[in-house]
């Protein structure tokens, strides 16, 4: 998922999309979310072929980053063309300038430094690492497109992931509500005994003894 700006951009002329290199082939959307960053996030990856939808994955995290669930979503379409189309070729595109320029460009100079970048780790190394393997055995250059402009697989892979991170944020917060709901007010009839005395019976008598 890509994110507008607070500032207009001056000078900026609308970019212009032509809807139709999307139509013929194999074309795969990857995205993905996340509110708060760091916090729930999602991923998803969208298969079309000749313009059709033929595939869809999507999957969340409860702690993540934004640019994590972007290359995961990424991952995922890589490993999925290796099973599903290992000799057909095809096109990825994904609208984060992070996962893009550092899937074409950037992960081959850091593999050639051990994976360093200046005096420390790259980071997200693990998931650049797995993403190097994947474009080893699925060899292509990842494509940007642009965020939220009606492209209709970028759409697609957008809201699965939003719908992903969503469920993901549902499920924290009915754990949440389980949880709280399970831990009985100290006051409470199944805490009190006769008065009031928070103590059980059995460390009475103990301190009695």
């Amino acid at each position: 998922m890509s994110y507008k700006f607070p500032f207009k951009q001056k000078n900026k002329k609308p970019l212009a999309i032509d809807h139709g290199i999307y139509q013929a082939g194999l074309h795969l959307f990857a995205d993905g979310a996340c509110e708060p960053n760091p916090g729930p996030g999602g991923w998803a990856f969208v298969v079309y072929k000749d313009g059709q939808e033929i595939h869809a994955e999507s999957g969340g995290s409860p702690q993540t980053t934004n640019n994590i669930m972007e290359m995961t979503g990424a991952l995922r379409a890589l490993e999925w063309l290796a099973r599903s189309c290992p000799d057909r070729q095809a096109s990825l595109h994904c609208d984060s300038q992070y996962v893009v320029n550092g899937c074409n460009d950037w992960r081959l100079s850091w593999k050639s430094k051990a994976w360093k970048r200046g005096k420390g780790e790259v980071k997200n190394l693990e998931l650049w690492q797995l993403l190097d393997a994947a474009l080893e055995r699925y060899p292509l250059r990842l494509t940007w497109c642009k965020g939220h402009a009606g492209i209709t697989g970028n759409e697609r892979a957008d809201a699965l992931s939003v719908e992903a991170m969503r469920n993901v944020t549902v499920t924290l917060q009915t754990r949440s509500c389980n949880i709280t709901s399970r831990d009985t007010p100290r006051n409470s009839a199944e805490f009190r005994e006769d008065g009031g005395d928070y103590l059980t019976r059995k460390f009475r008598e103990i301190m009695k003894e």
